[in-house]
């Protein structure tokens, strides 16, 4: 009987500890729901109070000095520069996108422009997995070009990774190197990109693009729409390894970073230039399109053109 009594003892024992330990565990995911419910409540609540609100956020990010919309004098002294049509420019101040285009509706050759839709395409089925950095591809006799760069110079047959490929297309301007991409890329892989940027008519039926847009390239580019991070990073970066500083690089001081690509065609009388100055915390988007088959007019205005942008950034004050 003593034994049966102890058995029974030990069965409420157990009960009552399992529910008190099942009360407490209640109480506590009760007090978790609650408190959570309270927070968001108060966060929400925050939001609705935030006096600021309706503004960008990304102010909180860059200093209230570099926010710049005031472009009105540059954009007079630009015009008189654009009395010529032969000239065309887009600005762009990427901080605040405050813009302005010159002749906006002049179209031109786009000679060594396209190498950077080839490189997008090309790192664009990298990231789909179909290509990888280090495949290679071969060097045929329809893909030799002599008029820049110097691959031209190697043997039909030769194998060259397709990193190497997009390294010499974007910094040596390789004639060669680009006509391999291309030959190995589909027109609607290049169709992706500009109905991604919203580029339906990037060039025009006479086989012709404007500055503005083109320029919408290096912005895609710097926001990373098309490709990721990394990769625009990589394309960016190998631009500003580019040997020629001639044209908007000869308005910059040598340390300021500048991603570009040239586009010479002297035969056709078109010289163009467009990339991304890094000017710490006030970067900007310019790109030069000129009409002439005399290359110190060209580069003595892209030139002047590129110092006037850049000392109204840099001097600018509110």
């Amino acid at each position: 009987m003593k034994e049966k009594n102890n058995s029974q003892n030990k069965i409420w024992k157990y009960a009552i500890i399992f529910l008190t330990v099942g009360f407490l565990m209640s109480v506590a995911f009760n007090a978790y729901l609650f408190w959570g419910k309270q927070n968001n409540i108060e966060a929400g609540i925050g939001k609705i109070n935030d006096k600021y609100n309706l503004l960008n956020p990304a102010r909180k990010f860059i200093k209230q000095e570099n926010l710049i919309i005031n472009f009105q004098p540059l954009r007079d002294e630009l015009n008189e520069i654009g009395k010529n049509k032969n000239i065309s420019i887009y600005f762009e101040y990427l901080p605040t996108a405050a813009n302005i285009s010159i002749n906006k509706d002049g179209e031109f050759w786009p000679a060594s422009l396209l190498k950077v839709p080839v490189a997008m395409a090309a790192v664009k089925k990298i990231e789909n997995g179909i290509w990888k950095w280090k495949n290679e591809l071969v060097i045929m006799t329809s893909d030799k070009n002599e008029r820049f760069g110097e691959l031209y110079k190697q043997p039909i047959g030769t194998r060259l990774a397709i990193e190497e490929l997009i390294k010499l297309a974007l910094t040596e301007s390789d004639n060669t190197a680009n006509f391999i991409l291309v030959r190995n890329l589909e027109p609607s892989e290049f169709q992706d990109i500009y109905d991604h940027l919203g580029l339906t008519e990037f060039i025009s039926n006479e086989g012709k693009i404007s500055a503005k847009k083109y320029s919408v390239m290096f912005r895609a580019l710097y926001n990373a729409s098309y490709l990721s991070e990394e990769n625009s990073q990589k394309l960016l970066f190998l631009m500003t390894e580019t040997k020629f500083k001639e044209y908007i690089g000869a308005g910059l001081p040598p340390d300021i970073k500048f991603s570009h690509k040239i586009g010479i065609g002297d035969d056709k009388g078109v010289f163009l230039d467009s990339g991304i100055i890094y000017l710490p915390e006030r970067p900007y988007l310019l790109t030069i399109m000129i009409n002439t088959k005399d290359t110190a007019f060209a580069q003595k205005q892209m030139q002047k053109i590129s110092e006037k942008v850049y000392n109204y950034i840099v001097n600018y004050k509110d």
